[in-house]
């Protein structure tokens, strides 16, 4: 063989040989940041929970109360007006919030800040789920965030087969008081007393959230009362007719179907829907699903 095509072979090994070293000494690319997230709504703080997401979350607003390493984050503030300099102090990068109009102004400013700004509908039922689908896709849980909705709606279904055939009962979901705010059409509360075999006292009326008058209760004469609308630390929950026992007439107090529950538990439309459905049927319906338990009254985590 002409010693040329040996030496021509040669230099083509120790190129590809240099160039092989070189590939292998260059640096990797750095790693993206990993999001730092200010989460204003309960529900959204719950769904990062349940998709393995804690470790991203460096703020919450001032209602986040579960679950309890999220709850001690550093707090912001409220919907319609967090502290833009204590977020940028966390380094916020994503800011999760309601889609209400209360919080429009604050979505605008810290969007103008470069902070993304993600709202959530969670007004409704629909609006919960796909809440959870979104952030589920936003920040990479897309499969989790699925199988939770889907967890959800499976036991839903499970729920709406065995109360189909039972009675529909006239339940007022009592949300406010001073002046007396009820669930309406279309929130998560109406849904989940419907799926529990329920009927909402004032599925006629305008909007999720509407003002009732006490008339109103007292003319319809709701079968189940649960009440969340006592938010004061140490309040009692239970089986307590509170003030509705002024009216012992109503067939809900006559029956002993009036509930005193916690708005932080039932308040909240989050990856706990399934679980706040079922106890809605042993308020609704006790003698075919058992009497509530203590782990259905009280705040999350409190059981």
């Amino acid at each position: 063989m002409p010693h040329g095509g040996r030496r021509a072979r040669s230099g083509f090994a120790l190129a590809g040989a240099l160039l092989l070293a070189a590939c292998r000494a260059a640096p990797a690319p750095p790693a993206a940041p990993s999001p730092r997230v200010v989460v204003m709504a309960p529900a959204a703080a719950e769904t990062f929970a349940a998709l393995g997401l804690s470790g991203l979350v460096v703020g919450v607003g001032d209602f986040v109360t579960y679950p309890p390493e999220l709850a001690a984050r550093p707090r912001v503030g409220g919907y319609d007006a967090p502290n833009p300099e204590r977020l940028l102090a966390l380094g916020a990068t994503h800011f999760v919030t309601s889609a209400s109009e209360a919080a429009a102004a604050s979505r605008a400013r810290l969007a103008a800040l470069g902070v993304e700004v993600i709202a959530l509908d969670g007004a409704s039922w629909e609006g919960a789920l796909a809440g959870m689908a979104a952030l589920g896709a936003r920040f990479g849980r897309e499969e989790a965030a699925a199988a939770l909705v889907g967890g959800i709606e499976t036991r839903i279904a499970r729920l709406r087969e065995r109360t189909g055939t039972l009675p529909r009962r006239r339940v007022l979901c009592a949300v406010g008081r001073d002046p007396l705010y009820a669930a309406g059409p279309g929130s998560h509360f109406d849904a989940l007393l419907t799926a529990a075999g329920g009927e909402n006292l004032f599925a006629d009326g305008h909007g999720t959230y509407l003002l009732a008058s006490l008339e109103a209760v007292l003319a319809r004469g709701p079968e189940v009362i649960v009440d969340s609308a006592d938010n004061r630390p140490g309040a009692p929950y239970g089986a307590l007719s509170g003030l509705w026992g002024q009216w012992p007439l109503l067939p809900a107090v006559a029956a002993g179907r009036v509930w005193q529950v916690s708005p932080d538990r039932y308040a909240v439309p989050g990856p706990r829907l399934a679980e706040m459905a079922e106890a809605f049927a042993r308020f609704v319906h006790p003698e075919r699903f058992g009497p509530p338990t203590a782990a259905d009254f009280g705040p999350p985590g409190g059981e």
